[in-house]
């Protein structure tokens, strides 16, 4: 069971810039065969004309698509968490920008069911290619 109660505020209301509406989303989570009610608050720049109740129930459930599509791919297959250890703030940004830029190759060139994983191991040492598949436009962007 999922349920939205929204309604339009003022910024200075909730004291977020350009907030226009909240809402509270109401669901029913199981784990382990044991069912708990949960609650979820949600704040939008958009209004209700624009995004009404049921856009803003998908655009929160669309969300899981980043989850999925890049950050599951970083941190499971990329070990990423494990792997990446840097003691400045520049380094990290670099760092994030690189496997992420690895995630959007992998996605545009890997063969069909290939790993993140393998898929690094097997081009990592490969940088002519890299930087080829980086000069090459796409023809129709699939990712």
């Amino acid at each position: 069971m999922r349920q939205l109660v929204n309604r339009s505020i003022q910024p200075v209301e909730l004291g977020l810039v350009g907030a226009e509406q909240v809402a509270r989303l109401d669901k029913e989570r199981t784990h382990k065969g044991k069912t708990k009610p949960t609650q979820m608050w949600l704040a939008t720049s958009r209004d209700a004309q624009v995004l009404p109740p049921l856009d803003l129930l998908n655009a929160r459930r669309s969300e899981w698509g980043i989850e999925n599509g890049l950050h599951h791919v970083l941190d499971v297959s990329g070990d990423e968490d494990r792997r990446v250890k840097v003691r400045t703030p520049n380094s990290l940004a670099v760092l994030t920008l690189l496997d992420r830029l690895s995630v959007a190759l992998f996605k545009h060139s890997r063969q069909a069911r290939e790993s993140y994983y393998d898929w690094r191991e097997q081009h990592k040492a490969r940088c002519d290619w890299l930087l080829q598949l980086l000069r090459t436009a796409p023809a129709k962007v699939k990712w």
